[in-house]
């Protein structure tokens, strides 16, 4: 078919235009051809846009464990909780700021819920933080320590063939379909090894195999960038630092499961060289290239051993296992970790330290640390500096902890600092108390526009701090969770601060003799040496007055560290402005 010369082409110009205004006026004719609207250029643009967002989609979803389209997700509800703070924190909406928490608490808290994976584990580190932060922060977050879903066993065996080109059943006699444990990176299925597998008299030996989940691979970078990109908005809005770069590296070394097997063979041989632990903490062993078992950054196989939770009371007492001989085990252990080796497992928390009975030691318990990815190295001069601190606290040599203080840029009261440190209220320099007028109650609004001007002058030098600190404070707190679990029957306080002290010992060059450092060095240090054994002394016996008062006196609620827990609250607001509930390291 020959199509028509348009009648544009031959008719006069004058023609041409009265012709169009005719036809661009005669709507009402349907023999006339209309031109296509702008409406449809849009339809059809729209439709192509929804073809290909939607195949991109698709792709993510299939082949890149839906990375970006959680990346995307999370800069959604990061731009909406950015806007929804500019425009709704101020003075003339003073009323409605816990609304406001509630709703962008619940925002991060769906992100982490339907995101999963890594983002629990990042959700962690923000539930850790949350502590400091509104009350609806540290509701939404507490959420994240719980179990996490697990992998199907057909996905399981993708991972043993991409990585070793092997399915479990080529390796092992035996191999649990259902996994055992579940947790945000991995899962551990429980196995027996094959002959010629483990060395000489380790056929049928079980074990357990940790296999990562394997969209943690394609999500990685993605989910880290995304948690930074978190992070930079929580400092913006609450002028908080969050080191977001120096945890979320520590994290990609947690996913590296050759890393973690290096971990745990160190924490093996630190505890040989300990005389005091070695005997009574454990370190499962890993199976490798030595044993003839395939390594891979994403499998790891080790001993299977058997044991409860470090806060299962009632397994424990079944067990005839003294308490507080437990808990000063596990204590002991994180404390020689800080002060002595410089070697910290930064993940104590009770399901990664188990108790069983002795092999050897009848009626003696024994700890067993699982779980090795996280972990951080102390610098030698920090290590030194904290050993340092820990003894100026308790010998109270206020210009030394004033000046450590000062060098890791904390502009903080020196009570409060070494509360901070210690976990418990602690007076450093007394207090003259002023005649005051009564203060008029503060608008929410008000109180935190002023935690957050005291906040900024307490880091006055956020590159001094060191970033060392995050990690400890968190184990210190973990560790005195789990005592408070327990009852609190360990005197958490002095036996960190006995470790602090050889610590400091150790860190002490050249010899402390009269002839070598002179009389008044030496008295000072025989005058110290003897104000710490005697504030030791003082606080054991608190303590112990403390458990006869428990014993006797049963409705008394709540433990030593309990109550050391409530007045270094109530110190903190009274002193500080903040209110810490940090109910979320009990979990």
């Amino acid at each position: 078919m020959i199509r028509p010369t348009p009648l544009t082409l031959t008719l006069p110009r004058a023609f041409r235009h009265t012709l169009h205004k005719r036809f661009a006026s005669s709507s009402t004719n349907p023999d006339i051809p209309k031109p296509r609207s702008r409406g449809a250029k849009w339809a059809r643009r729209g439709a192509i846009t929804g073809v290909v967002v939607t195949g991109l989609w698709a792709y993510d979803d299939q082949f890149n464990a839906s990375a970006v389209t959680r990346s995307l997700r999370t800069a959604y509800i990061g731009l909406l909780c950015t806007l929804d703070y500019k425009i709704n924190f101020s003075p003339s909406k003073a009323d409605q700021i816990e609304s406001l928490h509630e709703r962008v608490a619940n925002r991060l808290k769906w992100v982490i819920d339907t995101n999963q994976g890594l983002y629990l584990k990042l959700g962690q580190a923000l539930g850790l933080q949350a502590a400091l932060l509104p009350k609806p922060y540290r509701e939404a977050f507490g959420h994240v320590f719980d179990r996490a879903p697990a992998v199907s066993y057909d996905e399981v065996i993708g991972v043993f063939q991409k990585d070793l080109s092997l399915n479990p059943l080529d390796i092992f006699e035996t191999f649990s379909e259902e996994p055992l444990a579940s947790a945000s990176i991995a899962q551990v299925h429980k196995a027996t090894l094959k002959p010629r597998l483990g060395g000489e008299g380790e056929q049928g030996r079980v074990v357990a195999v940790k296999v990562q989940k394997p969209a943690i691979e394609k999500q990685m970078e993605w989910d880290l960038f995304s948690y930074r990109s978190l992070m930079w908005m929580c400092e913006r809005l609450f002028d908080m630092p969050s080191d977001a770069k120096y945890v979320s590296s520590q994290m990609r070394l947690e996913t590296s499961f050759t890393n973690e097997a290096n971990n745990a063979r160190r924490c093996a041989e630190l505890l040989a060289q300990t005389p005091e632990l070695k005997d009574d903490v454990y370190v499962p062993r890993v199976y490798g290239e030595a044993e003839g078992c395939k390594e891979s950054d994403r499998i790891m196989v080790m001993e299977w051993v058997d044991g409860c939770r470090l806060n299962d009371r009632k397994q424990l007492e079944k067990w005839n296992l003294n308490l507080r001989e437990t808990m000063d085990l596990a204590i002991s252990t994180m404390s020689a970790m800080t002060f002595s080796w410089g070697f910290i497992h930064c993940d104590p928390h009770p399901g990664n330290i188990l108790v069983r009975p002795h092999p050897t030691k009848k009626g003696k318990p024994q700890i067993v640390l699982i779980d090795h990815g996280l972990y951080i190295s102390l610098p030698r001069e920090f290590r030194e500096d904290y050993c340092t601190l820990w003894r100026s606290l308790f010998v109270l040599d206020v210009p030394k902890i004033e000046g450590i203080a000062r060098k890791w840029g904390i502009a903080l009261d020196a009570n409060m600092f070494a509360s901070a440190i210690l976990l418990r209220p602690f007076q450093v320099n007394k207090h003259k108390k002023k005649d005051q007028e009564k203060i008029p109650e503060k608008s929410q609004y008000e109180q935190q526009v002023e935690l957050k001007a005291r906040m900024k002058k307490m880091l006055e030098n956020e590159q001094l701090i060191p970033r060392e600190l995050i990690f400890l404070t968190r184990c210190q707190r973990m560790m005195q969770a789990n005592n408070q679990l327990l009852g609190s029957p360990s005197s958490r306080v002095n036996l960190t601060a006995r470790w602090a002290s050889i610590g400091y010992t150790n860190s002490l060059t050249g010899s402390r003799s009269l002839n070598s450092v002179g009389l008044s060095t030496w008295l000072k240090d025989r005058f110290q040496a003897f104000v710490f054994r005697f504030t030791l002394s003082i606080v054991d016996l608190v303590f112990w007055f403390t458990l006869q008062k428990q014993r006797f006196l049963p409705k008394e609620k709540g433990g030593w560290e309990d109550k050391l827990q409530k007045q270094f609250e109530a110190m903190a607001k009274e002193e500080f402005g903040i209110e810490i509930d940090d109910t979320v390291f009990l979990g």
